[in-house]
């Protein structure tokens, strides 16, 4: 009995490893940072809007910098980090899995963060609120 559930935990584990989305101070949505335009519209077609540095697609937007994607959110409930985290998830559940993360109150909000925060790094936000993931951002730090 002990054999079947060790495997079947082993199977959630390599399950959402393998359907994870977001890839800490890497990337989402099929896009990394530093992609070109061209590259990012042959991932995610062609955006629904569009400003001088951002396209917006239904619930990721991608931001750009020197024609180069320097940010990627989204507020997609299904994109999600190895670990099962993302959308949804509560401010408890990043602090467990993320002990070094530097949660802080942000305007109206919370901000949980992966990384440095100095200038040129690559981070990876929680924004919380009511205690839960309202989005997530991976951007390359100006």
């Amino acid at each position: 009995m002990r054999c079947l559930a060790a495997a079947a935990l082993a199977a959630l584990i390599l399950a959402a490893a393998a359907t994870a989305t977001i890839k800490p101070a890497r990337g989402m949505s099929g896009i990394t940072l530093g992609m070109t335009p061209t590259q990012v519209a042959a991932k995610l077609g062609r955006p629904v809007g569009k400003s001088r540095t951002r396209w917006y697609y239904p619930r990721v937007w991608v931001g750009f910098r020197a024609r180069r994607v320097v940010e990627v959110t989204t507020t997609r409930s299904t994109e999600r980090l190895a670990n099962g985290l993302g959308v949804d998830s509560s401010e408890s559940d990043v602090r467990a899995a993320y002990p070094r993360a530097q949660c802080a109150q942000a305007g109206t909000f919370r901000r949980c963060r992966l990384g440095t925060g100095e200038r040129g790094s690559r981070v990876t936000d929680f924004t919380i609120g009511h205690g839960r993931v309202l989005q997530v951002t991976i951007q390359l730090l100006p």
